[in-house]
């Protein structure tokens, strides 16, 4: 690196706004990180001889954004942490993502929701954890989704190809299954598995809404998204008013391909799952016991029921 001296007067030159002192001093905090020397050392072959004047203010917002992290201050992109490259010949600063941040763009990229409610976005299942015992109604679901979630990033990081079931979550109005749902949703995207999450309801409404110009090709993709997301979480299942199209072209579609490939999934639904036989073999064209009988063998295949319990926490806000 250059001497104060030369350092000074090129930079005097360049920007005589700027006094001496201040110059040195910056130059001074420059010449003493070590980052710095490391990356002059490791450059110099690609480095112009001008480079230290020219960005100077560069190796200086480097220093000081290092700082600024390491004395646990607001950062001037917070989520990114500085790093020197080079271009054209001069080191400038540049931003690299965190592995904070690294995983969660990498978990807004692998998790698709439809319809969930933005509170969920931010569901943390260690916290639910964490205050689980404040609310033993809900510790049976909570302990079958954690065992899940076990499952499913044991099976990941180690490759492993036996089948893992999701859970089957019922429970009354308020207790949490959404909430519940959405957090384990957002660790499975954190540890870099796929997973999509939609709300029963708004899928087959989005649905009828595809027909028309283009409609078929839409409604076919959005199925067969549901169909071969590698983690399925279906919620609120039993909201809507059936039909036999929802639930012979839509349910039993999705359902079947995901058994055949034994694709984790996972539903909430205010239904035990008595009640939900009975809901899928009501229509408007007439009481089906036989199509409900064998859509139920899906869900018993793909999921393991638990009921939740505890107080409407809607009623708390």
């Amino acid at each position: 690196m250059q001497d104060l001296a030369s350092v000074l007067k090129e930079f005097s030159k360049r920007y005589p706004a700027i006094g001496n002192d201040k110059a040195a001093a910056a130059f001074e905090v420059v010449q003493q990180d070590q980052d710095i020397r490391d990356f002059w050392s490791e450059n110099q072959a690609k480095l112009k001889p001008d480079a230290l004047v020219v960005s100077m203010t560069d190796l200086f917002e480097f220093v000081r954004e290092k700082k600024r992290s390491a004395d646990g201050k607001p950062a001037l992109y917070p989520g990114y942490r500085p790093t020197l490259v080079v271009e054209k010949g001069y080191p400038h600063v540049a931003y690299e993502p965190t592995e904070e941040t690294k995983k969660s763009l990498r978990q807004a990229a692998l998790l698709r929701s439809i319809a969930v409610p933005k509170s969920v976005a931010k569901a943390d299942l260690n916290q639910i954890v964490e205050e689980v015992g404040q609310d033993e109604g809900r510790a049976p679901a909570v302990a079958a989704v954690v065992s899940t979630f076990s499952a499913l990033v044991n099976q990941h990081e180690n490759g492993g190809q036996d089948f893992v079931p999701g859970v089957y979550l019922s429970g009354d109005f308020g207790v949490g299954k959404t909430y519940l749902m959405g957090a384990f949703a957002n660790a499975l995207a954190y540890n870099g598995i796929g997973v999509m999450m939609v709300h029963w309801a708004t899928l087959i409404e989005r649905l009828k809404g595809s027909f028309g110009n283009n409609g078929d090709q839409s409604l076919l993709e959005l199925i067969d998204e549901a169909k071969k997301a590698p983690v399925l979480i279906l919620d609120d299942l039993g909201a809507d008013t059936l039909s036999s199209w929802s639930r012979d072209s839509v349910l039993a579609v999705i359902l079947e391909y995901r058994m055949q490939h034994e694709l984790t999934t996972c539903f909430t639904s205010n239904f035990d799952l008595t009640s939900l036989e009975k809901y899928l073999s009501q229509t408007k064209d007439g009481q089906e016991p036989g199509k409900a009988a064998r859509l139920m063998q899906r869900v018993l295949y793909l999921s393991k029921p638990v009921a939740m319990a505890g107080k409407n926490r809607r009623l708390d806000r």
